[in-house]
């Protein structure tokens, strides 16, 4: 019965997760820009983050190893500090994002100027990384996070895209001027979707949770079913979008413009759930981007760590956790929309992905780790492939957009 109930419990936590900042931000602009024109793209985004999960889990499940300690053992310190470099650039302007969509949400919720609530958000999040147990912060705030589901039933109650909207699927309609646009986000969607910091946690709490090989069932369903589930509301999110924005000519340049077809399918109340669900896929991914990236830098460096263990114990754990929500603070008062900050971070993701995976795709090929659970080829080219479409696409868009004054 505890099998089953783990079981279904990892399907909804990671059906409840699937969103944050970035991908509620490209979700939203990518509907009401290109109408359904980059669901495309959340569809490869959501098999490469199906595979990765699957392999980070059954990684630590099988090597009693995380990512971070396996790169440190096998290919030394030195190349531990490139990756290092590449995420913390990429996660302090992710968790200035997620902080800024708290806010935002806040913000919605009480009439408050998000500017004002922003370092609530910064305490709010360091209180829950700092006390509460690790389970905790899995599962409370995916399982609030399964609201974003009302983005698939709003689809249904605004009867669903016309007949005039369903060619763009396979025939986006890019105006003279906006390519540059459309592949930075088919960048940041990407980036936003396959951030590596989700698969430091999962692999950090499978061992925190004590997986073994008995749990190789529970990791493949999790990832297949829970993040398959949880794409369905991203690709809602992009038609409600495309039918409610894209006639106003709006394009859901704030997060609270794509809190709007919530509003239109719902009345009152769909605004409401918008800032619900937004809290908390923002509180969700800012607890896991600041509990992984440190899980990252004790690894790495060969500290003690672990969420459950009392702070004095892990004192240097609990500390970048303390550094790393003060940089995002710091980057989240300089001024930035949280909306443009969401899709640059997610875009320079997108452009690091070689960096911080492709020494995991060595690591998932070596028998001394995995025995006889290596990967098949056709995973390695899947993902090398879905890898270097994300960086050639970031390298062309990112400094287009950014020149442009888009980003």
């Amino acid at each position: 019965m505890k099998k089953w109930y783990s079981l279904a419990l990892g399907i909804v936590t990671a059906t409840g997760g699937f969103l944050d900042a970035g991908t509620v931000a490209t979700s939203g602009e990518a509907g009401a820009k290109f109408g359904l024109g980059l669901i495309w793209a959340i569809i490869i985004a959501t098999l490469a983050i199906v595979l990765l999960t699957e392999m980070v889990g059954r990684f630590s499940a099988v090597s009693k190893k995380t990512y971070a300690d396996a790169i440190r053992e096998n290919f030394g310190f030195r190349f531990f500090l490139l990756p290092l470099i590449s995420e913390t650039i990429a996660e302090s302007l992710l968790l200035a994002a997620e902080l800024g969509g708290i806010a935002i949400a806040l913000s919605l919720l009480t009439g408050i100027s998000w500017h004002v609530l922003f370092p609530v958000a910064a305490l709010l999040v360091f209180v829950m990384a700092w006390r509460a147990p690790f389970n905790l912060i899995e599962n409370a705030p995916a399982l609030l996070g399964l609201l974003a589901l009302a983005f698939v039933i709003g689809v249904v109650a605004l009867g669903g895209p016309s007949f005039h909207l369903l060619p763009t699927l396979w025939k986006p309609e890019i105006k003279p001027g906006q390519l540059s646009s459309y592949l930075y986000l088919v960048a940041a969607i990407l980036g936003a979707t396959i951030s590596p910091y989700m698969l430091y946690f999962y692999s950090s709490g499978a061992l925190e949770e004590g997986w073994s090989g008995s749990s190789l069932l529970l990791n493949r369903v999790t990832a297949i079913l829970g993040m398959g589930f949880g794409s369905l509301s991203s690709i809602g999110l992009v038609i409600m979008s495309a039918i409610v924005l894209q006639p106003l000519n709006l394009n859901a340049s704030t997060l609270g413009e794509v809190g709007l077809p919530l509003a239109r399918a719902f009345g009152p109340i769909g605004g409401i759930i918008f800032a619900v669900i937004l809290f908390a896929t923002c509180l969700g991914a800012a607890l896991e981007v600041v509990l992984a990236y440190s899980y990252f830098i004790a690894q790495g460096f060969g500290w003690e760590w672990g969420e459950n263990k009392p702070p004095a114990k892990a004192a240097r754990f609990n500390l970048v956790i303390i550094l790393m929500l003060i940089v995002a603070v710091v980057i989240g008062l300089l001024g930035n929309d949280p909306q443009s900050l969401a899709l640059l971070a997610s875009t320079v993701i997108a452009l690091l992905l070689p960096i911080s995976l492709f020494p995991f795709l060595v690591l998932m090929n070596d028998p001394q780790y995995l025995g006889d659970k290596v990967n098949r080829s056709f995973l390695n080219w899947a993902i090398i492939a879905i890898l270097l479409i994300a960086f050639v696409v970031a390298l062309v868009s990112l400094p287009l957009e950014l020149l442009g004054g888009g980003g």
